[in-house]
């Protein structure tokens, strides 16, 4: 549990700043050597976790080539992912805030896994185009309803086990495995992809993923054994169980908890429109690119967008800029460093322009998860997993939203320009919410 002291105004540089100085019982939380290793945990599972959503847009153009699909017909098939992704997020979160959210990760990351593995063998079964597509779909649903629950449980462990003066600084390397997940996926799957065959790329990450699921639940036994979480958690409980219901009726409320669902959910309509749309885009732009370049070298590019958003947002703060002041900033870096690219990009006859043009996209991008990501920490830390949950439920809505959408646009004009104004002209409308309406104090009693 944090408690706050009363705010006092600072004087800086003539500027007067409000800070809230947090104090917080740290008994719980990890010393430096358990941040820095289940930091580690964390990454490699968020890394493996997207390497696995993003193995469908990956061989998308390979599968709709061999079973007949259309683009809107794959756009179907990249977006089922996401009508699985909300229905365990709330729960998920809450249950994680109750247990821990190490017990919770490793068992959904050993599902996905196994999904992942079966996916590839399912269209052989079906002799129609709506056959294949409908078992593909249905796939990717289930990896989507076993992958809904993975944020909401980091951010609820992050929250329970990291002191507020790193949550940021954590949250941006363990977050910047999204870009190392599509980055694997884009280097190793394609060179797989090339030599080999689309199936393969399912089997490998798959199996790396099982893998990954035993270590965790090594660790995740162990920690309990060191910091007696069972008789803690056992305590958050008996709390939980009073106090969700009041906390949820209080977020409802308030337009800071608002003003987090909609620049949140707006940025992964987008994220998700650049994930599963640009291979695509590159592919039939530029046929005659290398595939490891462009899904290579944009997510390289962003890496060190993400883990340096965290610790910039960490040094606000330890220079005494309010928590709100922090993740504003931010935002509009990332936002601003979004938006421009995007409005450009469909325009763009030269695939070095494309190219650097995706780089500083997803660059933008990645700076986020110092902003909002971390918010559910802010603004009610006992309940992060719940938040987070709440948040990404809607939020996986949009994205399953702008993959299709950005299919049926293509599919209906063959504008990418179109495409990418539109998540341009979204990522704005993220940016303007969160700055006006955003908190970085607790709304929670």
């Amino acid at each position: 549990m944090h408690s706050y002291s009363m705010e006092e105004p600072l004087m800086v540089r003539d500027l007067q700043i409000t800070v809230t100085t947090p104090t917080e019982d740290t008994s719980s939380k990890w010393n430096k050597s358990d941040r820095k290793l289940w930091t580690g945990l964390l990454f490699i599972a968020t890394t493996l976790t997207f390497a696995g959503r993003t193995i469908m847009p990956l061989v998308a153009v390979k599968v709709g080539d061999e079973f007949g699909w259309n683009k809107e017909q794959s756009g179907i098939v990249l977006g089922a992912f996401f009508w699985g992704y909300p229905f365990f997020q709330i729960i998920g979160g809450i249950v994680s805030d109750r247990i821990g959210g190490d017990y919770v990760l490793y068992r959904a990351t050993l599902i996905w896994s196994v999904i992942a593995i079966i996916t590839p063998q399912v269209p052989y079964y079906y002799h129609t185009k709506r056959g294949t597509i409908s078992a593909m779909a249905f796939m990717r649903f289930l990896m989507g309803l076993t992958q809904g629950v993975h944020y909401p449980s980091v951010s609820s462990l992050i929250g329970q086990r990291v002191t507020i003066s790193h949550k940021a600084t954590t949250v941006g390397i363990v977050f910047s495995a999204s870009s190392c997940g599509t980055l694997f996926t884009g280097s190793v799957g394609s060179i797989l992809l090339e030599r080999y065959n689309w199936r393969i790329v399912f089997y490998t990450i798959g199996g790396l993923g099982i893998v990954q699921a035993v270590i965790l639940r090594y660790f995740a036994k162990r920690q309990t054994k060191r910091l007696n979480v069972r008789e803690l958690s056992s305590n958050r409980r008996e709390k939980s169980k009073v106090q969700s219901k009041d906390a949820l009726k209080q977020l409802l409320r308030h337009r800071a908890f608002w003003a987090l669902l909609v620049s949140h959910s707006s940025g992964v309509f987008v994220f998700f429109i650049l994930v599963n749309w640009f291979p695509t885009y590159f592919t039939e732009s530029f046929p005659d690119a290398k595939s490891w370049i462009f899904n290579v070298i944009p997510w390289i590019v962003a890496l060190p967008g993400s883990i340096g958003a965290g610790w910039l947002a960490d040094s606000l703060i330890g220079r005494k800029y309010s928590v709100a002041t922090s993740r504003k900033f931010i935002h509009t870096l990332s936002c601003l460093g979004l938006a421009f690219p995007l409005f450009l990009i469909g325009y763009s006859r030269s695939f070095t322009f494309s190219l650097i043009l995706a780089a500083i996209a997803l660059f933008g991008q990645a700076l986020s998860n110092g902003g909002t990501p971390v918010n559910p920490n802010d603004i009610a830390p006992s309940h992060a997993g719940m938040v987070f949950g709440i948040i990404n439920t809607v939020a996986a809505v949009q994205g399953f939203t702008g993959t299709y959408l950005a299919g049926y646009i293509l599919h209906m004009t063959e504008s990418w320009s179109r495409v990418f104004s539109m998540a341009g002209g979204v990522t704005l409308l993220s940016w303007l919410v969160f700055v006006i309406y955003g908190q970085g104090t607790s709304i929670i009693d």
